[in-house]
């Protein structure tokens, strides 16, 4: 949807939601009700909300229904107001309508007084609600008072105090679960005079809310999904393993709130960077929280369910029973900023620690989160937990599109569980569990992978500029620059013991002090117990031992101190240490994980090192060696005085060194303490690491490198396999750097290849016997590639070539983790780099060369409505442009293979549809436009009299460019024009970005064919100008865009993107190249080739496919594991047919197995 419609769309809302306001209002008026007073006569008093009176006739039903000190309302539509306000997230979720009174002691209601204490009691009834709450405009009770709200005689939230009377006058309740609610207020008698409580709003609710007081006993809301993933969940329970457990804390943080009365949304507490514990509280901006509402916030904590309902059952979408008694009322609204749709406020009153609620920890950095998890309450229900593994993609709101500047993080889809509406503004965390959004909106839900979208912390870390629109001043506010804070914990304070060391000494004792810190203080004492244990150190001889000695920190107090006491000898020995343990006394609230520490007595009778080793070690070219010295007589330094370039060594002796060269050498380490030193050798003996080794080829290859500069061994982390790759030699202008090898066909080389020239001038190129297949230039990270070898011995060569002048980028060529098909498994047929138009059915496989029937693919969730399956199938139907990157793992035979992937959705092009003929196929590629200007459809120039495509808009040195995608072998044919500026600006033909053909001046329409070896291939037409003057039509046009051989056959057969020569869709043991090659189907059951017995031998008798281009070939067999050609001979091989018989008789051996080969000729 565009930003237009999107805009249009909201408009027509918002007009439909005055209007319905508006019919409410006066539905309302024709009902209002009355309060008496028991006993009253002429100074009954009768309540008034919504401006009215009543009528005669409304006094006459009022007189009818009275009763004492009774609010009574109209009868409450909730089942069409429901329906009216719809689950959306995005928005705040309404739950309620407000019906404004004006309601206080002294007018109404009922007095009593006994023993010198005042109780006042009110009824409030309003049959058809859901759940009620109520709004006080005024708010203010002494020392000794207190307002209960009471269900049938019941108390189902806390009283009320003087403990909740704010600055701002107001008190907002929590939610009932009731059409009935009696208000009593007790106090002192004389105390009366100084109460202040003014009710103006009665919040009746047509939407059940799980943790409305009570809602357990009358029913709650329950989530639309089934897929959500209850925060109680064990690791095994929940689906994703002990990723929950590493979010415990984080779930503690969450909740949810109500606010006017109305409406509810999700949120955060939140850490600040002083850790004091200051209640902030973060949300969506979009929930409409402002500085004149704030104070109606009601916050709900630790609503969660008591057991784990399963991911799919019926229970996961039901009722749950969580907690309703935690929560917070009112708050003052810090900062806000809608571009981040960030909202912060500050509870009006401390958390209670008996809440256990966690302040979250948030990161600003804008670093894109390798995974996301999400703690939310989907439609109020109990809390849930979502996780997507994936990398986060930073884009503007509800935008798909990439946007380093973005306003907002996009989860692509939900891995496990989702979200709903009443999630807004719920947080999501990083894999270091930290806060990086709060939830703006989106479309995820149980059924879907459709994406949602955060607001970024990030962003509203600087926001507006000013305090009142950025989080930075409240939760930074001593400016500490700091770019991530950790949580922290309430309701259990942390105890950090440190480790301590002391200096042994020559004699007597010394006093080794451990410190126990608490991360908050308490009010009460907290007493622990310590108790050694001995590890290097032994109790008696190196220091005394304590068992469950007592130590105590005093309430309010962060610490405390102990001592245990060393004793000191002059013995020369190492540095040696022993434990102390902490346990608690009497259950106090702290967490004691940080309740173990070292103590570490340093050696100060010194002799001098001994270096014992080790004296050689061996290593590999490329691969990374790591040792340690071994030295007795505790040393204090380590040195290395001579050594290999690149080699270190640390403070504890550890050497650390990359070798890029064979050879035998020799460190020295020089070792002291403050006795002396010493100085000892350490040889390395480090072997080559081949060329074959750097590319992890399969064996059996002997490689040549050659040029200005050969080819060599680069080590680096940046390898598709192993800790190395080919590296281009360095070579000056005009040279070449080549790695060339011999290979034997027919079979499939594959390799990862990339470059980092001068564009368009230096190249990485790949040839076959001298003729040029595929190059790239520029800065192109690792790229996989796929070609056919034909019949016999050919020289396959990579090339790294300079032009005569300057450079760019690193000036090399890199080749790595090169594969045969013949001998390697896994063999990947088509690179892993996926095409897909958007808004269309995906159907494609990763074909692979030995079948895809023993093979297993690691299935991913890839976001956007796709999905990658354990057979490789990728289905779904993409909702919108963008990359997705992930690893592409799959296992075969034993061996296994992970690999970078990617699948990038584009936008329709009508251009490219245009450029078929008006009666061929619609082919269904997948198209690109690059470049300035762009390329339309268009009816004026064409041959096929319908329409053309056409280069628009291309300014002076420009150049605008027309691509899709198509695998081979094949053949490509179209009819194409120039009108332009002759010899000065062209219309051009690239394959794989290399121009083949061009036109320039008024060509007039002309004809091309061009052949497409094995693979993919990147077909694109580019309009191009030079710097100055226009001339003709200045464009270019393309019509009449067909395919023949196995291109155009497999993309006519409804195959969707599953194109790959080895794949067999219609499972009849043939794959797609056979099928073709022998007249068969795609889709269907084809016989297989048959051999027959003649003579006693197989023979086999194959009708070819006119004009197919291929090689058709034979392998036999005793055993169905060895095949050879040796022993089969060819009959008859031309254009129709295809005759072979095996040479080895059945006389000869008791099995035999012939089978047909069919191969691309390049």
């Amino acid at each position: 949807m565009t930003m237009e419609r999107r805009s249009v769309i909201w408009v027509g809302a918002t007009l439909l939601l005055v209007v319905t306001a508006f019919v409410l209002s006066i539905q309302e008026k024709k009902s209002l009700a009355s309060v008496v007073y028991e006993g009253a006569t002429k100074d009954k008093k009768q309540i008034r909300y919504q401006g009215a009176q009543l009528n005669a006739a409304q006094k006459a039903e009022s007189n009818r229904s009275r009763s004492k000190s009774i609010l009574r309302l109209p009868n409450f539509d909730s089942d069409r107001l429901l329906q009216e306000n719809p689950l959306r997230k995005g928005h705040p979720l309404r739950f309620a309508k407000r019906l404004p009174v004006n309601i206080n002691p002294g007018e109404h209601g009922e007095w009593k007084v006994r023993d010198g204490k005042a109780q006042w009691s009110f009824r409030i009834e309003a049959p058809g609600a859901v759940n009620l709450n109520l709004g006080f405009s005024r708010f203010f009770l002494p020392e000794n008072a207190r307002l209960e709200l009471r269900v049938g005689g019941q108390l189902l939230v806390r009283p009320f105090t003087a403990r909740d009377n704010e600055s701002h006058g107001e008190l907002w309740t929590p939610v009932v679960a009731a059409s009935e609610i009696d208000l009593r207020l007790e106090m002192p008698d004389d105390e009366r005079g100084i109460v202040e409580l003014e009710l103006t709003s009665v919040n009746r609710g047509f939407r059940a809310l799980s943790f409305a007081a009570g809602a357990r006993k009358i029913g709650n809301e329950a989530p639309d999904g089934d897929c959500h993933i209850d925060v109680v969940c064990s690791a095994a329970e929940s689906g994703v393993g002990p990723a929950i457990d590493q979010y415990r804390d984080q779930i503690r943080a969450a909740g949810a709130y109500t606010l006017n009365g109305e409406d509810t949304c999700s949120g955060s507490a939140v850490n600040n960077t002083r850790g004091d514990r200051r209640p902030y509280f973060i949300t969506a901006d979009h929930c409409g929280v402002t500085s004149s509402n704030a104070p109606s916030m009601v916050v709900y904590w630790n609503h969660e369910n008591s057991s784990c309902r399963t991911p799919g059952s019926n229970q996961n979408g039901g009722d749950g029973n969580g907690p309703l008694s935690d929560f917070n009322s009112g708050a003052i609204l810090r900062s806000s900023y809608t571009a981040a749709d960030m909202a912060l406020v500050e509870l009006d009153d401390p958390i209670d620690p008996e809440h256990d609620v966690y302040l979250a920890g948030w990161s600003r950095t804008g670093e894109i989160p390798e995974m996301a998890v999400g703690i939310h309450f989907p439609a109020t229900s109990e809390k849930r937990i979502s996780f997507d593994f994936d990398a986060l993609r930073s884009t503007r709101d509800y935008s798909s599109v990439s946007s380093p500047d973005g306003t907002h993080w996009m989860i692509i889809d939900w891995d496990h569980g989702t979200t709903e509406g009443g999630s807004s503004g719920s947080p999501i965390y990083d894999q270091n569990g930290r806060m990086v959004g709060q939830l703006s909106g989106g479309d995820a839900a149980c059924g879907n992978d459709d994406p949602d979208w955060y607001g970024k912390f990030s962003e509203g870390w600087e926001g507006g500029g000013s305090s009142g629109s950025r989080l930075r001043d409240w939760l930074d506010p001593d400016g500490t620059g700091a770019l991530t804070v950790d949580g922290i914990s309430l309701g259990v304070a942390e105890v950090i013991l440190s480790d301590a060391e002391v200096t042994e000494g020559d004699s007597g004792t010394r006093n080794l002090q451990f410190t126990i810190r608490l991360s908050q203080s308490l009010e009460d004492r907290v007493n622990f117990l310590y108790s050694t244990e001995d590890d290097t150190a032994l109790a008696g001889s190196d220091y005394a031992s304590a068992s469950d000695v007592l130590v105590s920190i005093p309430a309010g107090r962060l610490s405390a101190n102990f001592s245990i006491s060393i004793n000191g000898d002059s013995e020369a020995e190492e540095n040696e240490r022993f434990r102390v343990i902490l346990s608690s006394q009497g259950g106090a609230p702290v967490n004691l994980s940080g309740g173990e520490a070292w103590g570490i007595i340093r050696n100060d009778d010194f002799i001098i090192p001994v270096l014992e080793g080790p004296s050689l070690v061996r290593g590999t070219v490329g691969e990374n060696v790591n040792i340690a010295v071994s030295v007795r007589n505790t040393p204090t330094e380590f040195a290395l005085t001579q050594s290999p370039s690149g080699m270190q060594i640390d403070a504890q002796g550890a050497i650390s060194w990359l070798p890029s060269v064979a050879g035998d050498y020799v460190a020295r380490v020089r070792v002291a303490n403050e006795a002396g030193s010493v100085t000892g050798v350490v040889r390395f003996l480090i072997t080559p690491n081949t060329l074959s080794q750097a590319v992890d080829s399969p064996g059996g290859f002997l490689f040549r490198s050659g040029g200005s500069a050969p080819f060599e061994i680069e080590a680096s982390g940046d390898s598709l396999a192993g800790n190395n790759r080919a590296q281009s030699g360095g070579v000056g202008d005009g040279e070449e750097s080549w790695l060339e090898v011999t290979v034997d066909g027919p079979d499939y080389l594959g390799f990862w290849w990339k470059v980092s020239s001068e564009e368009g001038y230096d190249f990485l190129s790949l040839s076959v016997d001298g003729e040029l297949r595929r190059s790239l230039s520029g800065e192109r990270d690792w790229e996989y590639r796929v070609i056919a070898i034909p019949p016999g011995s050919h020289t396959v060569r990579w090339s790294y070539n300079k032009d005569s002048s300057s450079l760019n980028g690193a000036d090399r060529g890199w080749i790595d983790f090169l594969q045969l098909a013949s001998r390697s498994m896994p063999f990947l047929m088509d690179p892993p780099y996926l095409r897909l138009p958007a808004e269309t059915s995906v159907d494609y496989q990763f074909p692979l060369y030995s079948g895809s029937g023993n093979a297993t693919f690691s299935p991913v969730r890839l976001g956007g409505g796709l999905l990658l399956n354990e057979r490789g199938e990728i289905t779904g139907r993409p909702v919108s442009p963008g990359v997705v990157n992930f690893n592409l793992a799959v296992t075969q035979g034993g061996e296994e293979m992970t690999i970078p992937a990617t699948i990038e959705v584009m936008p329709d092009s009508p251009a490219g549809a245009a450029a078929y003929s008006a009666d061929g196929p619609a082919w269904g590629l997948t198209w690109e436009t690059t470049g300035s200007g762009e390329w339309i459809s268009q009816a004026d120039q064409t041959v096929d009299g319908q329409s053309a495509a056409a280069a628009s808009g291309v300014g002076d040195s420009e150049r605008a460019a027309l691509s899709t995608w198509v695998f081979g072998p094949g053949e490509v044919s179209f009819s194409w024009r120039a009108s332009s500026e002759r010899d000065y600006d062209f219309l051009v033909f690239e394959v794989n970005e290399r121009q083949v053909a061009s036109l320039s001046g008024n060509s007039r329409w002309q004809e091309y064919t061009g052949e497409l070896p094995y693979g993919w291939h990147k077909l694109t037409w580019a309009y191009e100008k030079d710097e100055t003057e226009s001339r003709r039509r200045d464009t270019g046009y393309l019509d009449n865009l067909s395919f023949s051989k196995y291109t155009g056959w497999v993309l006519q057969s409804e195959l969707g993107q599953r194109t790959g020569v080895t794949l067999d869709p219609d499972g009849d043991g043939q794959g797609l190249l056979r099928e073709y090659a022998t007249g068969g189907t795609a889709w269907g059951l084809d016989l297989m080739p048959m051999p027959s017995l003649v003579g006693g031998s197989l023979r086999l008798e194959i009708d070819k496919s006119p004009g197919s281009g291929l090689h058709f070939d034979a392998e036999v067999s005793d055993n169905l594991k060895d095949w050879n050609r040796s022993e089969r001979i060819i009959l008859r091989d031309d254009e129709e047919a295809f005759h072979v018989r095996d040479q080895v008789g059945l006389r000869e051996a008791s099995k035999r197995f012939l089978r047909l080969t069919v191969h691309p000729l390049k």
